[in-house]
């Protein structure tokens, strides 16, 4: 038996070169010779950085720090990568599984089938077959989505679709034998062969605790890792081609993770489910052929690009370190959009953020896709929108032809350096957490979720500083945008355990999947037969798995609470709430400001009275006064301030004294003796856009 305590760290650092020119492609015209162009140097170009500049600081402009601890450079060369790397097919994989990537096998299209029951299932998966979708993916969620429970359930959502003509992938909460059990069933009954099953049936209970905090069955985690391995047994006798574990990221992504907790948890659970295996009979070359994972695609394109890659090198470097073969070490890998990037406020943008999000998939090389629709925050997606998410596949690949280019990011320097140190800090992470005792006791320690939750609060953080970007949320918001109409609502059951309204009596079933397949027959449900299986295992790995579970959220959900509550008052009183601009002087002393202070109110629901400049600080507190407004915002330049703030304070309140001033603006010299005048906030690049916001809102009374 193989030791999995994996110590030594997979080598990464290498410069992948230009495949084409492995291949033997030389330049069309070797006649041309630049050698009259010398090379710039990196001295030289900062140089002329800094005088482009013109005085701004150097690092504070053009380094980037990510939440994930590392610091993008402006520019990258020969030098920020060392070695020169394999080809795509290659171990460790880093370029890719297959020589000749997509022209070699087309990436899936995988998209999810949002659907309350059976039926509507059904008729939406046949629809969708018929207009490019290439693979069946089916979410179950007991709580909020899909349920298929009994078998009479799978023989209806899977009718009439040629199941052994295209992979069918399926992720089954906590009864991963059940739901085995039941699909086959369905599978058989259409006089298919099983040898020829492809897909999965994706298990991975470690997963589901994360987003729920508990498992159904009230075991310790050894009774699932039993259910694991009956399936990986089935699967390894008679469908090879078949995947019965799950490792996904989406838990972490989906509540604001960084890459580098997503990957080192994902990295983790893997390593847990080849230990539990190993232990259980299945070898670490079985269990790794048999596992597909699932990555969460951020906002972030290169960083997603090389966390891709970096995941498929590491996940190559363990298999092998654990005794698996290179060929078991090739990793079967699923995307999906991010959800946490995903706006209810103006859910167009949607499109265009699943566009880029995919782009980076194909750019990373997924073998299977899963573009979220865009209005999937709000309503059951439509058809529409399962069209836009599907097409957006479709044209990358068909009309982009991205399908076209094997490992299209490999080579530069900037995705290798980037990768390079994704994968040093993914493996930092995933050792700490072994050093814990793998991801189970870190999960119940709560040392993930404490960093996960930190990461998140940094985003939030970005985000109301308007640092982190959402179009048309927290800028460029569109007040007029018309919302969506909800014509179906996301189906999302009743609080509490989805059988208590079932008959109690359980099943008598063993650990296989013929026994649990004849239960199903039988009419009982999967939650049933789980329970049954549960009650079956004499757990040694101490009681219920029970954690804290890590909520998904959605970065947008903060400023949507504020859009929210003007929108209450515009439903309520009939018109936006307002606040007045105290212009002062001609168009050029205070349009900038203006400008930037109106989108900042705007991320808050506001709109504004904008007059033209006035002359005197006594005429604007006038107008401010007669506005009807409880907010005005006092827009100028800072050379001016001194003399305007004073004297329209003194003036403003003697006739509003309740009125809020706000001052576009932050003349650092002047803030204490400006608040002393009576000015209350101040609009301006570092603040904090939604304390602000929330601040204004109050003060109007939202």
């Amino acid at each position: 038996m193989h030791t999995l305590f994996v110590c030594k760290q997979p080598k990464v650092g290498r410069d992948p070169i230009d495949f084409a020119m492995q291949q033997g492609n030389t330049p069309n015209n070797p006649d041309i010779d630049f050698g009259e162009f010398a090379p710039a140097t990196y001295a030289e170009w900062r140089d002329a950085a800094i005088a482009a500049l013109k005085g701004a600081d150097f690092d504070k402009k053009l380094f980037t720090k990510l939440v994930e601890g590392i610091t993008l450079n402006p520019i990258y060369n020969r030098g920020d990568v060392q070695d020169n790397g394999e080809a795509a097919g290659q171990f460790p994989y880093r370029r890719g599984t297959r020589p000749l990537g997509y022209v070699e096998k087309e990436c899936e299209v995988a998209q999810g089938i949002p659907a309350a029951n059976a039926e509507d299932f059904n008729s939406r998966l046949l629809h969708d077959l018929m207009r490019g979708q290439t693979a069946v993916n089916i979410q179950l969620n007991c709580k909020c989505g899909l349920k298929l429970r009994k078998q009479a359930d799978w023989n209806t959502a899977l009718k009439d679709v040629v199941l052994d003509s295209l992979p069918v992938y399926i992720t089954p909460g906590s009864c991963g034998l059940g739901v085995l059990a039941m699909f086959l069933n369905t599978y058989k009954a259409g006089g298919y062969d099983v040898a020829k099953l492809t897909g999965g049936v994706l298990y991975d209970p470690v997963g589901k605790t994360v987003g729920k905090g508990s498992l159904c069955g009230g075991k310790g985690i050894c009774a699932y890792y039993d259910q694991m391995a009956a399936m990986t047994k089935w699967a390894v006798a008679n469908a090879p081609g078949f995947q019965t574990i799950g490792v996904s990221g989406l838990p972490y992504s989906d509540s604001g993770a960084s890459a580098i907790e997503e990957l080192s948890a994902m990295l983790s659970t893997a390593v847990a489910y080849l230990r539990a295996m190993e232990e259980r009979g299945i070898s670490i070359d079985d269990a790794a052929s048999h596992m597909r994972f699932t990555v969460g695609i951020g906002a972030n394109l290169f960083l997603e690009v090389a966390k891709i890659r970096a995941l498929r090198e590491l996940w190559a470097s363990v298999v092998k370190s654990c005794g698996g073969s290179e060929e078991a070490a090739k990793i079967k890998l699923h995307a999906r959009s991010s959800f946490w990037t995903i706006s209810k406020v103006d859910p167009w943008v949607n499109m265009l953020r699943g566009t880029s999000q995919a782009f980076s998939a194909f750019l990373g090389g997924v073998d299977s896709l899963d573009i979220l629709p865009f209005d999937c925050a709000v309503r059951m997606p439509d058809e529409f929108s399962r069209r836009i998410a599907r097409n957006t596949q479709l044209i990358l690949l068909g009309e982009c032809n991205l399908d076209k280019v094997v490992d299209p990011a490999g080579g530069s320097w900037y995705i290798e350096s980037l990768t390079n140190e994704v994968a040093r800090k993914v493996w930092d992470m995933f050792r700490s957490i072994e050093q814990e005792g793998g991801i189970i006791k870190a999960l119940q320690a709560g040392t993930v979720q404490k960093r996960v939750n930190a990461t998140a609060a940094k985003r939030y953080e970005m985000a109301d500083q308007r640092r982190q970007s959402i179009v048309g949320v927290n800028q460029y918001v569109n007040l007029d945008e018309k919302k969506l109409e909800v014509t179906e609502p996301l189906a999302c059951a009743a609080k509490g355990h989805c059988c208590k309204s079932e008959n109690p009596a359980l099943p008598e079933v063993s650990m296989c999947v013929k026994s649990v397949a004849q239960a199903a027959e039988e009419g009982f449900s999967t939650c049933l037969i789980n329970k049954a299986l549960c009650a079956g295992v004499d757990c040694k790995c101490g009681g219920p798995l029970e954690i804290e579970p890590l909520p998904v959220r959605r970065l947008a959900e903060r400023f949507e609470s504020l859009l929210a509550k003007a929108d209450a008052w515009v439903e309520a009183k009939g018109s936006r709430p307002m606040v007045f601009f105290a212009n002062m002087g001609p168009l050029r002393q205070h349009k900038a400001r203006a400008d930037f202070s109106r989108d900042f109110l705007r991320a808050g629901g506001l709109d504004v009275v904008y007059p033209a400049g006035f002359q005197t600080p006594e005429e604007a507190a006038k107008a401010a006064a007669e506005s009807g407004c409880s907010v005005c915002v006092i827009c100028s330049t800072d050379d001016t301030y001194p003399e305007i703030v004073p004297a329209f304070c003194k003036a403003l309140r003697a006739l509003r004294p309740d009125m809020m001033v706000a001052l576009a603006g932050y003349p650092a010299d002047y803030v204490e003796s400006f608040k002393e005048a009576g000015v209350d906030v101040f609009i301006h690049v570092r603040a904090n856009c939604y304390t602000t916001l929330e601040t204004i809102q109050n003060k109007i009374g939202l």
